[in-house]
């Protein structure tokens, strides 16, 4: 299907000028910086890291980068010049945070980092500045006796953010803090050499996802734009697929018929690569029709998933997915995040394939029986 010249779906991230794994994640950081309203946070510029740049007309200067980063942000959405795009939109919030020092953040310089650097194509240079941002934050605390101490948690959960738990279980296990602080340190410090080895590519992803969510419920505060920014750049240590998925369903069944439809229409990319059952392609895995009779299958170069897992391992694929989780997120953070860890995890396996299972006994309520048998591949 022949992209529109010069627009593009928001949902495509094949045949761009970026690999795919940095198209969504540049568009993911671009809805961030649209669903949060960043732009209204840039300031005149005041105290500048950079001198000079007081001296341009204040109002001028942050109306110019309010409009940089809001036009940069929907041309990252829409148009096929992503590349050009994100160092616009990256370029942008590393001026504002050059130009005042009561904008500046650490959160906002690693957004604006993530972008410029996506904008370079190389996902290896992303992922070496996650784990430099996470090398320097487990050095900084364990040279902070604040930290060894646990002095600075202490006080933090406690008396800032009197967190309920903290407060409860603090009394009954004084080295609470402590135990906090240095386990900090551990997992951020564990994580650099992770992140810098692909073969541990997704450990590194979990316990950096975990420990964030874990920070983001315990807190309430996705601290700006921090939190978005370091899920997002997860998707550097990500391979893409480099063959479509192949989608194994029955084909005389109307419900799996709609349920394809409705897939199909935010598959730009056409990652997912549907085949009925009918058409004997599970001979090729050893999958008879018996065994197919009973669930949805996918597979994707040697891993073939079944069922629940199956769908769930479809719909990640699709970006609508994680643009809609995003929403979520930044509209209800807890519950949100709550949410999407059952949903990736195997915790929601349970009560997933017990609906799954439900649905597939029922399928032809919900169906057209009379749904045409779709003809098989041609060799």
């Amino acid at each position: 299907m022949a992209i529109p010249q010069p627009l593009t779906q928001p949902f495509r991230l094949v045949g761009l000028d970026l690999p795919p794994q940095a198209v969504l994640l540049c568009r993911l950081l671009a809805l961030t910086i649209l669903f949060t309203w960043h732009p209204r946070q840039i300031q005149t510029p005041f105290l500048p890291f950079l001198p000079g740049l007081d001296e341009l007309p204040p109002e001028l200067f942050r109306f110019t980068l309010q409009t940089a980063l809001v036009l940069g942000s929907l041309a990252i959405l829409f148009t096929r010049r992503i590349r050009r795009a994100a160092f616009v939109t990256g370029s942008a919030l590393l001026l504002a945070v050059l130009s005042s020092r009561a904008y500046y953040g650490n959160n906002k310089t690693f957004a604006g980092l993530l972008l410029v650097l996506a904008a370079c194509g190389h996902l290896r240079l992303i992922r070496w500045q996650v784990a430099l941002l996470y090398f320097g934050a487990g050095f900084n605390k364990a040279l902070d006796p604040d930290w060894h101490t646990g002095q600075f948690f202490h006080n933090w959960a406690g008396a800032r953010l009197a967190n309920p738990l903290y407060l409860w279980a603090f009394p009954h296990l004084p080295a609470l803090p402590q135990i906090i602080c240095w386990s900090t340190i551990a997992i951020e410090l564990a994580l650099v050499p992770l992140m810098l080895l692909p073969r541990f590519a997704w450990p590194a992803i979990w316990i950096s996802a975990f420990f964030q969510c874990g920070l983001l419920l315990f807190t309430g505060d996705p601290f700006n734009l921090f939190f978005f920014t370091s899920q997002i750049a997860l998707l550097a240590f990500i391979e893409w697929p480099a063959n479509p998925i192949t989608v194994i369903w029955d084909g005389e069944c109307g419900f799996c018929a709609k349920t394809k439809g409705w897939m199909q229409r935010f598959d730009w990319d056409g990652i997912l690569h549907w085949v009925p059952q009918q058409s004997d392609i599970g001979d090729r895995w050893g999958l008879s029709r018996a065994v197919l009779k009973d669930a949805m299958y996918s597979v994707s170069g040697s891993t073939i998933r079944q069922g629940y897992v199956a769908w769930r391992a479809m719909v990640v694929w699709l970006p609508a997915f994680w643009y809609t989780a995003l929403l979520a997120v930044v509209l209800a953070p807890r519950p949100a995040v709550v949410a999407l860890l059952l949903f990736l995890t195997p915790l929601s396996n349970p009560v997933g394939e017990a609906v799954y299972r439900w649905v597939a006994r029922n399928r032809h309520r919900f169906g057209d029986h009379t749904c045409a048998l779709p003809a098989p591949p041609r060799s």
